[in-house]
C-alpha cells in the first residue's frame, strides 16, 4: 500500500470586483467598521497607484475589464497587508488625537487655574480692607470694655468698704431748733 500525502488546500479567494473586497473588509463582523473602511481605502489606493502606473507605461488608462482583472489577480495577502496598514494608521491617529486632546486639556486647566488665581488676587485687597476695618473696630471695642471695667473696679468701692463707710459716718440728727 502506498501512502498518499494530501496537503491542505489553500483557499485563495478570488475577488470579482471592489464589492467583494468591500464585503470582506467592511462586512466582516469580527472587524471594526472603521478599520474595514480604512483597509478598503488602502486597497483602493493600491488600485489607483496601479492605474497611474498602467497609464504611464501603456499610454492610457486601463479598461474596465483590465481593472476587474486587477481585482481578480489581487492576492489575499494584499488584503491582509491592507488591514495591517489600516491598523497602524488608526493606532497612530488615535495616539495623535489623545496627545492633542491631552495638551489642549492641560492648557485649559492651566489657563483656568491662572485666571482663578488672578481673580482671587483681585478680591484680596477689598477683603483685606474689610478685615483690617473689622480688626480695628473690634480692638477699639475691646479697649473701651477694658477701660469701663477698670473704672468700675478702681472707682467703685467694694461692698466691704461701703459697709465700713456706713458704720463710721456720724449721724446727723436734727433735734429741732426750738
Amino acid at each position: 500500500m502506498s501512502e498518499e500525502t494530501t496537503l491542505p488546500a489553500t483557499t485563495a479567494r478570488q475577488y470579482r470586483g471592489p464589492e467583494d473586497v468591500y464585503d470582506e473588509l467592511v462586512g466582516d463582523k469580527e472587524t471594526s467598521w472603521l478599520l474595514g473602511l480604512v483597509s478598503f481605502a488602502v486597497v483602493e489606493e493600491q488600485k489607483i497607484e496601479w492605474i497611474k502606473h498602467h497609464s504611464t507605461h501603456n499610454g492610457g488608462a486601463p479598461s474596465a475589464e483590465q481593472i476587474l482583472r486587477w481585482y481578480e489577480q489581487l492576492p489575499p495577502g494584499a488584503v491582509l497587508r491592507a488591514k495591517g496598514t489600516a491598523e497602524n494608521a488608526l493606532a497612530l491617529y488615535s495616539t495623535e488625537v489623545v496627545e492633542e486632546v491631552s495638551e489642549e486639556t492641560r492648557k485649559e486647566i492651566e489657563s483656568s487655574v491662572l485666571v482663578s488665581e488672578i481673580r482671587d488676587l483681585k478680591r484680596f485687597w477689598p477683603q483685606f480692607g474689610v478685615n483690617l476695618a473689622g480688626g480695628f473696630i473690634s480692638s477699639v471695642l475691646f479697649a473701651l470694655l477694658l477701660v469701663a471695667l477698670a473704672l468700675i473696679v478702681f472707682k467703685s468701692p467694694s461692698p466691704i468698704d461701703i459697709a465700713k463707710e456706713i458704720s463710721t459716718q456720724p449721724e446727723v440728727h436734727d433735734h429741732g431748733a426750738k
